[in-house]
Order: C-alpha cells, then structure tokens, then sequence
C-alpha cells in the first residue's frame, strides 16, 4: 500500500465573477481511506478555519477544536473535522466526520467517519497555505502530514 503524501488537499476547481463564493475539491486521506467532496465555499468559512487553528495552536490544544463546513447552497451536506491532543509531544487526531444527503433521493445519502494524525507544526502549515488560497496566490492546498 502507497503511503499517505499529505491527509489535507483543497483545490479550487471554479469562482463566481465576484469572487464572493468558489467550488473546491476538498481531499481527506487517511491511510485506509479518503474522500473526495466538492462543495462551494466563502472566504470566511477558511479564515474561520484559520482562526480555529490558531487559537488551537496558542492554547497548546488544550481543548479540542471542531471546524464545520457547511455547503451554502445544500443544507444537507456537512462536513465536520475536529482536532484533538493526543499526547504531550504535538501529536494531534483529527476526527472527520461526513454527511451527504440529495434531498430530491431519500435512498441517496452518504456518510463517513474516519479519523487521521499529524502534529501542531502540521496545523501551522496548514493555516498558512490557507491564506495564500485566500489571497490568490494558489488555487491548491496540500498539508498535514502523517506523525
């Protein structure tokens, strides 16, 4: 089995001609497993992301943190990663969990739970790929690492 490159990839794949709002790609991977979501999404809801990382990372973890990404034009469609301390050297589990429902399909639904680890220092470059997407300066984001 390949080993996992990075756990975390976002890829913008179209932008309105406002710039307000974009579709991206976003990728989880863990080592049994990964998903691939394509949703829109705002500026604000990564510079929430942003934020979470870094009041995570300035407290050392002391509490978990959960990030929700919700789909603005589907209501049913979800996507939670919380990041949790494991230990005291860094080490941090993050806890992914997925919901996707067509409301127009009762029977076509779609949900996943799955879980990775990476490190603080991971969080960190994550938080500053995330506002070079933010900026333009890149339409991808490939981050955490495997511990």
């Amino acid at each position: 089995m390949q080993k996992v490159k990075t756990q975390f990839e976002m890829e913008r794949i179209w932008m309105d001609e406002t710039e307000l709002f974009y579709q991206i790609r976003l990728q989880l991977h863990a080592s049994v497993c990964s998903s691939n979501q394509d949703v829109y999404m705002e500026d604000e809801t990564l510079q929430e992301l942003i934020d979470s990382i870094v009041g995570f990372n300035n407290t050392w973890g002391k509490r978990p943190m959960t990030w929700q990404l919700l789909d603005p034009d589907a209501n049913d469609h979800k996507i939670n990663l919380t990041f949790t301390p494991i230990d005291r050297t860094g080490t941090i589990q993050v806890d992914v969990f997925i919901h996707d429902e067509w409301q127009h399909d009762p029977f076509d639904h779609f949900h996943a739970v799955f879980k990775f680890r990476t490190t603080m220092g991971q969080l960190d470059d994550l938080s500053t790929q995330l506002k070079r997407f933010i900026r333009r300066e890149t339409d991808h984001v490939a981050s955490l690492r495997p511990e």
